[in-house]
């Protein structure tokens, strides 16, 4: 996890027409800590 990718969470979380689903979709690409999880990995190597 970066400053950048975390305060674009933060901006996300605060808006009222981001979806949960939106949010979660982060998750499935990038774990608590900030590494790749397999998603984020298929998705960086395309």
């Amino acid at each position: 996890m970066t400053p950048a990718k975390l305060r674009l969470a933060m901006a996300s979380m605060g808006k009222r027409d981001t979806k949960v689903s939106e949010l979660l979709t982060l998750y499935r690409h990038v774990s608590p800590t900030g590494e790749l999880r397999p998603d984020g990995e298929k998705l960086i190597s395309r």
